[in-house]
């Protein structure tokens, strides 16, 4: 068992009832490298052993004097449209999210070990789940430190250990069944790789370290373009096209997990699609990421845009700072009329150097793509036009206290 964490930390273990959970659980008591040690348990009541395995926990604490928390969860809580494997793991993790918060826990210990990683290497790979996360068993990042003390033992280690030391647990009947493709993976692909002379499936446990290191560096190296390319959320499209396909295809991927109100899992064959639309001779085109999301290809520019923020009218009376369709407006003093800020009307113009300029023709001369003339703040006084977005101002004595920026997506 590896050791992260400190000798003064409260310690929450996650326990299914299964040998892994529970030698884990055993294994840290017996360390006492803690200064409390709390049991989280879900009881999912998917199997008829549900309540059995409930029951197993609660005695192990309550004969070791150790505190368990158990949420139940009925079995018509699922949602027969998702995979009932990826729902149980959210609904643990809420549960988690809630004691860690509540309870001040300092960090989570789970139970994956060495054949985990392996069925999962093995999982991504031949599913094609390899270009953009690392093969093996991911970072959880919560909010709060999630360790893996056992990532490098063997299943047969853990049941040697149970047999040594006394340890009960449970098998889950469901993990033999075969319909399940990380069981097939399990049962039937990794016993006839060992069986064979020369190959070995722990192998692909270094194989994914090199990964990991690669994924790494090529993250890093997507990061340090988008400093190079980013000015006020736009994007140079140029420099995009001049880049190597695998640090594109992370730069997009950073940039939809950055800027997407949550996670949407994304595939190579989707981030190749934008690369694409980007490379295409086109002047403008419009490409959706997420349900929110939008990417514009505009002339030399990437811009990305929330499809939902879409204003039309709003009045300032005072000075502060206030957003209008990606543009941050800043007002400094206290005015004595009330700014109306508008979208473009047909007909629009403005007076600079008493000269009349119709906001269409601005928009062309400045090569303005479509998507930013139905948002560019159009800012008024009495009706008439003083600024159009971070274009144009005139002389009006207002727009010394007033600066506009773009600033796109959040």
């Amino acid at each position: 068992m590896e050791i992260n964490w400190k000798e003064t930390d409260k310690v929450a273990v996650a326990v299914s009832g299964g040998v892994d959970s529970m030698v884990l659980l055993d294994q840290v008591r017996r360390s006492g490298h803690y200064k409390t040690l709390s049991i989280l348990h879900v009881h999912h009541g998917l199997r008829a052993e549900s309540d059995a395995e409930a029951t197993l926990i609660a005695d192990y604490c309550r004969q070791h004097a150790l505190p368990f928390h158990m949420t139940r969860v009925p079995a018509d809580h699922f949602n027969a449209d998702r995979s009932i494997q990826n729902e149980a793991r959210d609904i643990r993790y809420r549960f988690f999210d809630e004691m860690m918060a509540g309870q001040g826990y300092d960090c989570l210990l789970t139970a994956h070990h060495r054949d985990d990683q392996v069925e999962t290497i093995l999982f991504r790979l031949l599913t094609g789940r390899y270009h953009l996360q690392p093969l093996g068993i991911g970072r959880v990042d919560r909010g709060y430190p999630v360790y893996r003390p056992i990532l490098s033992d063997t299943k047969a280690s853990l049941y040697r250990y149970a047999a040594l030391h006394h340890v009960p647990f449970m098998e889950d009947a469901s993990n033999e069944k075969t319909d399940y493709t990380r069981n097939a993976i399990r049962h039937q692909l990794i016993p006839v790789i060992n069986q064979i002379e020369g190959l070995s499936a722990e192998h692909l446990n270094d194989f994914a370290a090199w990964q990991r290191e690669v994924l790494e560096m090529v993250t890093e190296q997507a990061h340090q373009v988008l400093t190079v390319m980013n000015e006020q959320q736009r994007y140079s499209r140029p420099l995009f096209n001049t880049l190597n396909p695998v640090v594109k295809r992370q730069v997009l991927l950073s940039l939809i997990t950055d800027h997407a109100a949550s996670h949407t899992p994304v595939s190579r064959h989707y981030l190749d699609e934008i690369i694409r639309v980007i490379k295409t001779e086109k002047a403008q085109v419009s490409y959706p990421l997420t349900n929110r999301l939008r990417l514009e290809v505009a002339y030399d520019q990437l811009y990305l845009i929330d499809s939902e923020e879409k204003l039309n009218e709003m009045m300032i009376t005072q000075p502060g700072e206030f957003e209008f369709n990606g543009f941050m407006i800043q007002l400094t003093a206290p005015i004595t009329d009330i700014i109306r800020v508008r979208v473009f009307e047909p007909g629009d113009f403005i007076v600079i150097n008493q000269q009349h300029q119709k906001l269409s023709r601005i928009f062309i001369n400045e090569k303005i793509p479509r998507f930013l003339r139905e948002r560019l703040p159009v800012i008024t006084v009495n009706e008439d036009v003083i600024a159009v977005g971070n274009l144009k101002k005139n002389h009006h004595p207002f727009n010394q206290y007033l600066q506009i920026t773009f600033k796109g997506a959040e």
